[in-house]
């Protein structure tokens, strides 16, 4: 039977990381009086005071009895998440984007000429409707977030 030597700086040993909040390996960093005070967590590397690996089941148990007292007092679980009502600029996008026939849809480009009811797709906002459009070819879109003023019938760029 081996004898056990006192534990030396740079050894391994079975610890119960408060970062990691595991049982994991360590190397000793540190020793008072022949008892090691600190280690280096082998995992995330973290320095830690020396703490005894734990029985994770009954720290498991622990916590499910911990849950089922704040069930008990009306205080566990997560808060119910309840959506916000779409908005009308929102709804209307849902509405018109319903009828709108994606096939027929054109990617945008600020040289082409587009139509009211046109679907556009935007590189940067995604699918859109042409909302109206004003004397200077400037477009409304609307967007799932809402509507954006577009240029139209712009002049290539010549190069």
């Amino acid at each position: 039977m081996p004898i056990a030597r006192p534990p030396a700086i740079g050894d391994i040993v079975e610890i119960y990381c408060s970062k990691c909040r595991l049982n994991l390996d360590a190397s000793v960093a540190a020793l008072v009086n022949g008892e090691v005070a600190k280690v280096m967590c082998r995992t995330c590397t973290t320095e830690v005071k020396f703490k005894s690996p734990v029985d994770m089941n009954q720290k498991k148990q622990q916590a499910i009895q911990k849950l089922i007292r704040l069930r008990e007092k009306g205080r566990a679980g997560p808060p119910e998440v309840v959506a916000p009502p779409p908005t009308p600029v929102r709804q209307l996008w849902e509405e018109l984007t319903d009828k709108a026939d994606v096939r027929r849809s054109k990617v945008y480009e600020r040289t082409r000429t587009y139509k009211v009811e046109d679907v556009i797709l935007h590189g940067v906002h995604g699918m859109g409707i042409v909302h109206d459009r004003d004397q200077d070819g400037e477009l409304n879109v609307l967007f799932r977030d809402g509507f954006v003023r577009l240029p139209s019938d712009q002049p290539r760029d010549e190069e």
